[in-house]
């Protein structure tokens, strides 16, 4: 198995206080899966390094490690050696950066915060998952992952209308409680 298609060991989204909203972590073929103790210990790691240094770039237990705060989220791309391509770990990094923002975009802001990210945090893990699988970059081409996950706004719209088609149906059926 050829090791240099699995660039990325995880993908780890924390709160200003270190807490995790999101980690992805990807263990290749044949290796042992990390234990969740280890990956606490590892994002704790990473917080304490990266809250005073901003973390752009940092190699942290053998691994290279980018990151990004937004507002009051921290999201950590995690490559799985100290061999990882620092461009790709960062490609990686500024399609989730954008695409996060895109799914915590409201009226007022296109900041990624707290609130925002966990209310639209089944879309964003669609996102992660369009973007790596098992570790190994598979999408970083934005308008691409967005032509693949729908957005929630017209999925919702979609639902809506097909509610309202088939409670029209129904009255034609006769059905009265709807």
């Amino acid at each position: 198995m050829d090791e240099t298609v699995y660039q990325i060991k995880a993908i780890i989204v924390l709160d200003n206080n270190g807490k995790r909203l999101c980690s992805c972590f990807y263990d290749p073929p044949g290796t042992p899966i990390t234990p969740l103790t280890e990956k606490d210990k590892f994002e704790k790691l990473i917080f304490e390094k990266c809250k005073t240094s901003n973390c752009e770039l940092e190699i942290i237990d053998n691994k290279v490690v980018i990151g990004s705060k937004q507002s009051d989220v921290w999201i950590f791309v995690v490559g799985n050696s100290l061999n990882s391509n620092e461009l790709a770990l960062l490609d990686v990094l500024n399609t989730l950066i954008s695409l996060f923002k895109k799914a915590c975009a409201t009226d007022e802001s296109i900041m990624i915060t707290k609130k925002t990210f966990l209310e639209n945090y089944a879309l964003i893990r669609l996102y992660i998952d369009e973007i790596v699988s098992d570790g190994i970059i598979f999408e970083v081409d934005e308008e691409t992952i967005l032509n693949r996950v729908p957005i929630a706004d017209n999925a919702a719209q979609s639902l809506n209308e097909a509610i309202e088609m088939a409670k029209e149906k129904a009255k034609g059926f006769g059905f009265g409680f709807l």
